[in-house]
């Protein structure tokens, strides 16, 4: 036999990451892994002496190659058992390693050396083989479920703001990761009303994504023009605290405009909005605590008008708590000051400018939490 190849074992680490790396691409396990048999040849085969790289499925009658890169070689299509793999040894004079691409799965990789070497460390090859293909996998696959998440909440989000009355409307929402806890919406309770919605849901990623779904469309399913708001939001709670996400929590405020600027709302324990107008700048406070943890819990009405020349902004705490780099908190004083600067501008540019100051008030780093906004402004 000829000397045994080695290969110091940071440097074969560093070639498998580099050989899932180079097999990245869409499509299923199967077709990754058939990108990943060129791309081991490519990355272990001169420094582990692997010659041949074969994809084997577990088929009723035995088990069969399905994909093979490099040259076929003499001896039997190794099957060890699953509860055997990883596996090493020699298959009629042909030493081989063999890994499951997934655990109880129907396909495996087997690895072949040339006749007559004497691989070193076949076992650790195969073993360190089937770690790393699969974590690659199920973050893959943990990467689809967020990408199919996100591609919900996304459908969730208004299109583009409405068109009501002359009313001037702009959203913008950026969340921390793939999936945000944020949301907004806006719904026509009738040709004189407009509903406006913002909420956050405690945390961030696919949890809080779901649970602020459930608000978007428990909304649109219950509510109704001639329903009491606070009713509205009362079943609401009742509906969120029945998820069974009761660890959770969120937080929301519901508002119905009208065209004359009459605004009814209920805050369930959100960040209040801020109202700017000729008298200067007011809280919307009035309603309830957060949604979810109490089904009985009670709210209250409040009301608001929106003056010509005023402007509303309904905002996430992911707003006011973001954070310059020596962890000073950007705050509500601030986003007060901010709002008092606006009077005139487009609701669009207005919120275009808002995130370029929170962008720069944090050094540009990526949000700690998900930062949403609403403004409407009333011309005069």
């Amino acid at each position: 036999m000829t000397a045994p190849t080695t290969l110091d074992p940071k440097q074969r680490y560093r070639r498998i990451e580099q050989a899932i790396r180079d097999a990245a691409g869409p499509g299923s396990p199967r077709k990754f892994a058939e990108r990943l048999l060129r791309r081991l040849l490519e990355n272990l085969g001169p420094a582990e002496g692997v010659t041949t790289a074969e994809l084997i499925q577990r088929r009723a009658n035995g088990v069969a190659v399905v994909r093979r890169e490099g040259p076929a070689l003499d001896g039997a299509t190794p099957a060890p058992a699953p509860g055997d793999l990883p596996w090493a040894g020699d298959t009629d004079g042909v030493p081989t390693a063999v890994f499951e691409l997934a655990p109880g799965g129907p396909l495996t990789i087997a690895l072949r050396f040339a006749p007559g070497t004497e691989p070193t460390d076949p076992l650790g090859l195969a073993t360190a083989l089937h770690y790393a293909v699969t974590h690659e996998l199920g973050r893959r696959e943990l990467e689809n479920e967020f990408e199919q998440a996100r591609a919900i909440q996304t459908s969730l989000l208004p299109a583009a703001p409405p068109a009501f009355d002359d009313m001037d409307v702009a959203a913008f929402t950026r969340p921390a990761s793939v999936v945000g806890g944020d949301v907004y919406d806006f719904i026509a309770m009738d040709a004189e009303t407009l509903g406006i919605v913002i909420a956050d849901a405690s945390g961030h990623g696919l949890p809080a994504a779901l649970q602020a779904r459930d608000v978007v469309t428990g909304l649109r399913m219950g509510v109704e023009r001639d329903l009491r708001l606070t009713r509205t939001v009362e079943k609401l709670n009742r509906v969120i605290h029945r998820s069974g996400l009761t660890t959770r929590f969120i937080s929301m405020v519901f508002g119905e405009l009208e065209r004359n600027g009459n605004l009814v709302y209920v805050n369930a324990g959100h960040p209040p909005p801020l109202l700017l107008d000729d008298s200067g700048v007011r809280e919307l406070t009035v309603g309830g605590g957060l949604l979810g943890p109490y089904p009985d819990a009670t709210y209250k009405m409040g009301f608001a008008h929106l003056d010509r020349g005023a402007t509303l902004l309904f905002y996430t705490d992911g707003v006011i708590e973001a954070q310059a780099p020596d962890g000073d908190m950007y705050g509500r004083d601030r986003l007060e000051a901010w709002l008092r600067e606006q009077p005139g501008r487009a609701a669009a540019d207005a919120l275009e400018g808002l995130t370029a100051t929170l962008e720069a008030f944090t050094g540009g780093r990526p949000p700690d939490d998900d930062r949403t906004a609403v403004y409407v402004r009333r011309p005069r």
